[in-house]
């Protein structure tokens, strides 16, 4: 297990694909409008009129303080993350990229950008933002949203939610939830002496929970009549 278990930015190989085409007009400091041809831009959102009012309050507060610094990273995040709210797509995502250029290293604006992403349909980046968040920091949300994007949009990934998970254990400690996606995975496999050795683990940590005891007890019974 230990040769398969490695970084999942090198597993995975989608670090090297370009995340983005930043398209800033850096000598005015000011952030594109235009829209990302073939990818979804806009999409219709049912929001209470109290609750936009509220949004675009705070949309306006941090665009006017953008227009004093366009590096303030709390209201350029905060800009992408109330135009993703709103449906505002691209715009949504030209702030995410812009937050990048001035600083990378923020895991979780990286998720921001994935989420972002995955609403438009642009799958690869979506991807390729979740690796690069996972690379800077482990967190368990974004381990689920890799592994569910990777069934719905990337069949060809299916053998690579083990290795997933493999990751997350030794990079994260051993979390239930962490064991019982690998031990589910096992079981999709058939494997069922690894599904119950995993959710085994789970109920020696969490001892009061019965669903994962009748889960483990399952497995085990596949295994013995295997």
């Amino acid at each position: 297990m230990k040769g398969r278990t490695r970084l999942i930015v090198i597993i995975i190989g989608v670090v090297v694909i370009a995340l983005v085409a930043w398209q800033w007009t850096r000598d005015t400091d000011t952030v594109s409008t235009r829209d990302y041809p073939g990818f979804v831009n806009h999409i219709e959102i049912d929001i209470p009129e109290d609750v936009r009012a509220q949004w675009e309050v705070g949309l306006r507060t941090e665009l006017a303080i953008l227009e004093q610094n366009p590096e303030d990273l709390g209201s350029l995040q905060a800009v992408s993350v109330l135009y993703k709210s709103m449906g505002e797509l691209a715009t949504a995502r030209r702030y995410a990229e812009r937050y990048m250029e001035v600083n990378a290293l923020n895991p979780t604006a990286w998720v921001i950008l994935g989420d972002i992403a995955w609403d438009m349909e642009d799958y690869e980046t979506a991807e390729s933002s979740y690796v690069k968040a996972l690379s800077l920091s482990t967190d368990e949300n974004v381990f689920f949203k890799l592994e569910r994007l990777w069934r719905e949009q990337f069949p060809e990934r299916y053998a690579d939610i083990e290795i997933l998970y493999e990751d997350a254990i030794r990079l994260d400690e051993q979390r239930p939830s962490y064991l019982t996606q690998l031990a589910r995975w096992y079981a999709e496999q058939e494997r069922w002496e690894e599904a119950a050795a995993n959710m085994r683990i789970v109920t020696q940590l969490l001892p009061e929970n019965e669903s994962a005891r009748e889960e483990w007890l399952s497995y085990r019974e596949q295994a013995l009549a295997q």
